[in-house]
């Protein structure tokens, strides 16, 4: 019975730690019920708040800019500036469940029971919480304030050319 709930927790422990690894990259397209994808809002006429969910933060980064190129295209201007981004999320590596596993060795008598006998116990404890993350598996979320422009300015950090962004990040674009 101790080996059999020993391979119980063990294969338990191994299968959510093994979760984060089988993800592929996150379908473009606008967010869903599992969080993964694109929102943006106006914030007036030519500045916008996008950001994107995906599996880590360079997909994350990356989408986030195609969905801004793709806004300010939309909208009639051909460059567009990030004023301001953030990051949030449990991107990090490793599994997202804690896990802990306690073997404890006692011996002593009964009432009622003749003579002196051992035992060993055995408890495994995952987080409901962090087992609940595991299943959906990493998760970050890259935020991005834009306005968008028709000419590139004279100073060009963090200006964007439109297109140039849709042609570069497009190809890795995966839709489901």
């Amino acid at each position: 019975m101790k080996k059999r709930i020993l391979t119980i927790a063990v294969t338990a422990v191994l299968t959510t730690g093994l979760l984060g690894c089988t993800t592929g990259p996150t379908a473009y397209g606008p967010s869903q019920n599992s969080g993964l994808g694109f929102a943006s809002q106006k914030i007036e006429s030519d500045r916008f708040h996008v950001s994107f969910t995906g599996r880590n933060v360079d997909e994350a980064r990356n989408l986030a800019l195609l969905r801004a190129a793709e806004l300010t295209k939309g909208a009639g201007y051909s460059h567009f500036r990030v004023i301001g981004s953030g990051v949030n999320g449990n991107g990090k590596s490793g599994s997202p469940v804690s896990t802990s596993v306690g073997i404890g060795v006692g011996s002593g008598s009964r009432r009622g029971y003749y003579g002196r006998g051992s035992r060993t116990n055995v408890g495994v404890g995952i987080g409901i919480n962090d087992l609940g993350r595991a299943l959906q598996g990493n998760k970050v979320t890259v935020g991005m304030e834009i306005i968008l422009m028709n000419a590139m300015p004279e100073y060009t950090d963090d200006v964007y050319e439109a297109n140039s962004v849709i042609k570069s990040v497009r190809p890795e674009v995966f839709t489901h």
